[in-house]
Parts: C-alpha cells; sequence; structure tokens
C-alpha cells in the first residue's frame, strides 16, 4: 500500500514539474519554430520635409540619416530604420537547426526599389563586395543581386544566360555580340525570371525560351523597369512552390539561401539563411527555405536569389551603414555583381 501511494505521489510530481524541465533538442527546436514574426512598420506621418523625386533613370543619392535608425538592447546591429519614405525592421529566427534573418519593409515611391551592377557593361565581370555598392547608391537596405560573378573562357559571366532590365535600361551578355549570338542567347531553355515594375510589384514571367519571356517582358513597355533571371519562383500568388531541381543553385543542399517577397503594396520581405560553413547552423534545402517563407503567412510573390557566400543583407551595424548583419557567428563575405536595394527619399527640414 505505502509502495503504491509513493509510486503516485512521484508520478504527481513528475506532472507538476514537467514544465520546469528542460526540453530535448528536438522539442527545443520544434518550440523555437513557432515565432512572433516581426511586423511591417507603418510609415509615420509626413511633417517638417519633403520627398525627393525619384524616377527609374534617377535617383538623388539621400543618404541614411544617423537619427532614423533604432538600437534595441545595447545591440550592435540596427533593429529599425523609419521616416515618412521608408521603414525597415529586422528580424531574427531559428528553424531546422539553422539561423535566419529577415527584414520588413515598407517603402512610399515604388522607384525606392532599385538595382545597381558594378559596370555599365555586363560584359564586364567586375566584383566588390556588396557593401561597397550600397555605400555608392547610398542604399537603407541592399541585399546582393543574381549576377554570377564567374566567367566563361571567353571572360563573359556564366550566369548571364536570360534578360536582363536594370532601372529601364536593357543589358546584353556583350557589348560587341552579334544578332545571331543575341538570338542564340536569347533561344536558351528558360526559367523564372523577375519583373519588377513601375509601381513596386513583383512579376514572375516563365516561357519555354529566353525568347518567348523577353517578348513578354517587352509587351510591359516602360511599365518594366528590372527583370532578371536566376530564380526560381518560391511562391507565386500566395501558393508556395515546392518541387523545383537544380543542381546550378544546389537545390538539394543544405546551404544558404537568399530570397526577395512582396507582402503587400509597396512592402517586402528579404530574408536569408545561414549555411553549414556558419557556426551553429546547418543551412536549408530549397524546399525548406520555401517552407520558411511560407510560414510568414503574408508573402504573395518570392523569388530565389544568388546563395551560398553571395547571400548578403547589407544594412547598420556600429556606426557602419553598409556592413554585412546575416551570418553575425562567421562565415565568408563573396564579391559581387549587382545588389537589389531601397533608397530613402525623405529629406528633413526644419528642426
Amino acid at each position: 500500500m505505502k509502495s503504491g501511494f509513493r509510486k503516485i505521489l512521484l508520478l504527481v510530481l513528475a506532472v507538476a514539474l514537467l514544465p520546469l524541465l528542460p526540453l530535448s533538442p528536438a522539442a527545443a527546436e520544434e518550440d523555437g519554430d513557432e515565432q512572433e514574426f516581426v511586423s511591417v512598420l507603418e510609415l509615420p506621418e509626413a511633417k517638417k520635409g519633403s520627398f525627393a523625386e525619384l524616377t527609374a533613370a534617377e535617383n538623388p543619392l539621400v543618404a541614411p540619416k544617423d537619427k532614423y535608425y533604432k538600437f534595441t538592447n545595447g545591440a550592435k546591429t540596427a533593429s529599425s530604420y523609419v521616416n515618412p519614405s521608408i521603414t525597415v525592421n529586422i528580424g531574427t529566427g531559428k528553424v531546422h537547426q539553422t539561423y535566419y534573418m529577415y527584414a520588413r519593409v515598407k517603402i512610399a515611391s515604388p522607384f525606392q526599389l532599385r538595382t545597381s551592377a558594378v559596370e555599365e557593361s555586363l560584359a564586364k565581370v567586375t566584383t566588390v563586395v556588396p557593401g561597397k555598392i550600397a555605400s555608392r547608391t547610398k542604399a537603407v537596405l541592399a541585399v546582393n543581386g543574381v549576377l554570377e560573378s564567374d566567367v566563361t573562357a571567353s571572360g563573359v559571366g556564366a550566369r548571364l544566360d536570360g534578360p536582363v532590365l536594370l532601372q529601364g535600361e536593357w543589358k546584353r551578355p556583350s557589348d560587341t555580340a552579334s544578332e545571331q549570338k543575341i538570338e542564340k542567347w536569347r533561344a536558351e531553355e528558360g526559367q523564372d525570371t523577375l519583373v519588377i515594375d513601375d509601381e513596386g510589384n513583383l512579376n514572375i514571367v516563365s516561357g519555354d525560351t529566353w525568347g518567348d519571356i523577353y517578348d513578354q517582358i517587352v509587351g510591359m513597355g516602360e511599365h518594366a523597369v528590372n527583370a532578371f533571371c536566376f530564380g526560381p519562383a518560391l511562391v507565386v500568388d500566395g501558393e508556395p512552390v515546392y518541387g523545383y531541381y537544380s543542381r546550378a543553385i544546389s537545390s538539394a543542399k543544405l546551404a544558404q539561401r537568399m530570397a526577395i517577397c512582396q507582402t503587400g503594396p509597396l512592402e517586402y520581405l528579404l530574408i536569408t539563411s545561414e549555411g553549414p560553413e556558419n557556426p551553429g547552423s546547418k543551412g536549408l534545402k530549397l524546399d525548406q527555405f520555401v517552407e520558411l517563407i511560407a510560414s510568414f503567412g503574408d508573402v504573395k510573390t518570392a523569388y530565389n536569389l544568388d546563395g551560398g557566400s553571395s547571400a548578403a543583407l547589407i544594412f547598420r551595424k556600429g556606426t557602419e551603414k553598409w556592413a554585412k548583419i546575416n551570418c553575425p557567428r562567421g562565415g565568408k563575405t563573396r564579391p559581387v555583381r549587382d545588389v537589389i536595394y531601397f533608397a530613402d527619399a525623405w529629406i528633413p527640414g526644419g528642426k
């Protein structure tokens, strides 16, 4: 009788103490997957200042200002940037034993979402670290783009194999390429192309050939501002896209990933995950990355950008306004040829 009572008492104590016991690694990871994501910060009311006039071709280079950054709990990396033309809100998390970082962005003008390449001619393969391009363009926030830094025997970028439109200007794989070569370039088998239009929307354009894709983009006329090929699309019309396989982007490999997403009118999500070369992270397969993006719940369109060591989220760290803030526990930074960035358009006035 005493033995039975003692067993019941121990069982009751065990149940009472269960919430206080440390979780197993598997349970801890599952618990960590359920997170409250940071929200989109609304644009504050415009007072005592004016908006700079931006166009597809012209960026007035309004540099980010110290007073609009916010640092929380003594952190070295800024947690947000807020003024009447742009808001940025940084968040972090961990899923599948992999750290990730993301930025919620809201802008007042569609032309604050921009691209910039190192060279005017894409026949030249010049690379620099992403922060240098962000510094040159006075970006508030930037991510690496899609132009591959590798070169062929002839010196042309190996991944420059599809339509490229940067700030309204068409780019070719070579300034001296013959029409016959360009037609062959256009006729290669295609994959998803991202088109950013003059309303700041992300559009996915697909076709059987690059010629089909090119013709669709040309048909958009001046509404098409930026277009580049890399991909694939990860979310289309709010539906996640699983099952894409490509050795070129290591779909089945645990790796660093980077994506640009749209969540609403002039609202975006930039998200990057770490890889096995970063301490404490295993990396994500492409389908796992899609799963992570879909978990935010409000993503309408998502497009895969260059990953691996090219993946870079550029924002404020300490006094440096154009620093790589992802992978804070270590890892290399690969020089790139282009960035996608968000520009400030607010010119403060008065006191």
